[in-house]
């Protein structure tokens, strides 16, 4: 992993834990993600910078609940912002990618239903020196734009079942469902379990699993892996991630994650902060 990364995270860290007024309820929160990136088997590397502005349309009480997972128990309707930016170089030739999107996330009041949906544009832009063969030069697509709904149930409190489907695909080719439920154990602790299965027109078969176990309302140990079987491949691929996330008052905290996969690996940092 490259060094650039140890002054972000010293950084961030002394940022977290700087005085805050600690709040029982927030309504706002903005998060800030950066992820060191290793390409397998390659001299190839890069990294991903991400942001994430959200708004609830109500307070988000954090009593008697793991301050990570308040806003999924109490169902907390909000409308959603990201950006994103990933950059990989490999000898001299360097593509980044651009994304960007706005969601809202909707429980109908007094039933078990809930409803997503969202929009979302990426592009990407490859930029190459000069050789035996070309001039440098670069290239750039425009931003193409997705449309996503996403609906599902929520039978009992803590516990979310849903599906997404996306602008022009087939549901009978490309489907998906996922899960949620967060199980409170005795004291401060809880259990957060997460899995889901895709299934699109290049993979076979993608199932998801992942858990974080709450020592406390605070702080948080995680785990999770994906395993991939794709069109005319004979073997799976298995990725693997590890996490840990820790509150520092009621409304900052800090995550340090690393994810372990068949095609590139990443150390991820990410800094929260509520309002």
């Amino acid at each position: 992993m490259k060094l650039k990364l140890l002054p972000a995270m010293i950084t961030t860290a002394g940022l977290l834990t700087a005085p805050f007024a600690l709040a029982a309820t927030y309504q706002s929160e903005i998060s800030a993600a950066y992820a060191d990136i290793n390409v397998s088997e390659s001299s190839a590397e890069g990294y991903a910078v991400g942001l994430e502005g959200k708004y609830y349309f109500a307070p988000v009480d954090t009593a008697n609940h793991p301050l990570a997972e308040a806003a999924f128990i109490q169902k907390a309707n909000n409308v959603y912002l990201t950006l994103g930016n990933s950059e990989f170089k490999y000898a001299g030739d360097r593509v980044d990618y651009y994304q960007r999107s706005l969601g809202v996330d909707f429980y109908i009041p007094n039933t078990m239903f809930y409803l997503g949906a969202g929009i979302e544009e990426y592009k990407a832009k490859r930029t190459w020196p000069s050789d035996d063969y070309s001039d440098a030069g670069s290239y750039s697509t425009k931003w193409d734009s997705t449309w996503l709904v996403k609906a599902g149930i929520a039978p009992v409190t803590g516990l979310l079942v849903w599906s997404e489907f996306t602008e022009d695909v087939d549901v009978s080719d490309a489907w998906n469902i996922n899960g949620k439920y967060v199980i409170p154990l005795s004291g401060e602790q809880a259990l957060n379990m997460e899995a889901s299965y895709e299934k699109s027109y290049d993979i076979v078969d993608k199932i998801t699993v992942a858990a974080d176990y709450y020592l406390d309302r605070n702080l948080s140990l995680g785990a999770g892996f994906v395993n991939s079987s794709y069109e005319g491949s004979r073997h799976n691929d298995n990725d693997y991630l590890i996490r840990a996330r820790q509150f520092f008052t009621d409304n900052a905290s800090l995550e340090l994650g690393y994810w372990d996969g068949e095609y590139e690996s990443k150390l991820m940092l990410e800094g929260t902060l509520r309002f």
